[in-house]
């Protein structure tokens, strides 16, 4: 169950995100609502949670824990390659981290809906790991190693 005021500001913004990805559809505020959004774009409808977070650094197991409720509601809407249920977590210093939810893990996802990618990359030298999204162009400063590791997928714990 969220607490507190209606997060005008964050809705805004996510707005803006939304509309980059498609037709934004907003539903009307209540406090127990499974979506706060649809965005309707050719390749994929999705169902949008709004949460906001005082720390924006979760790991997996923190996320299924402290958002089960929202999780559990968004696992009730049928998920398929054209269906998307996300989870859109904002900080109050507008830091922002979309996920996916699957139906037995979570997805991060970049701010265009795409699906984050770890790649190990060697940096003028020095190796490093991260978090890139999957469409993204390397500068030429960017060599990849291996290419891309792991498709970003993770778990959910039991």
């Amino acid at each position: 169950m969220t607490r507190g005021r209606k997060p005008i500001r964050a809705q805004e913004e996510a707005n803006i995100i939304a509309e980059k990805r498609g037709i934004v559809q907003h539903y009307q505020y209540e406090r127990d609502a499974i979506c706060d959004f649809t965005i309707m774009s050719p390749e994929r409808i999705t169902f949008g949670h709004l949460r906001r977070v005082r720390r924006i650094r979760f790991s997996v197991e923190e996320i299924e824990r402290d958002f089960a409720d929202g999780i559990a509601a968004l696992r009730f809407i049928v998920s398929s390659m054209v269906i998307s249920r996300e989870l859109w977590l904002y900080s109050p210093k507008g830091v922002w981290r979309f996920f996916r939810i699957l139906d037995g893990s979570i997805l991060e996802l970049g701010r265009d809906g795409l699906p984050l990618v770890v790649e190990t990359v060697l940096v003028k030298g020095v190796t490093s790991v991260g978090l890139i999204p999957v469409k993204s162009v390397a500068s030429p400063d960017l060599v990849p190693e291996k290419g891309v590791t792991s498709p970003g997928l993770v778990t959910a714990s039991n």
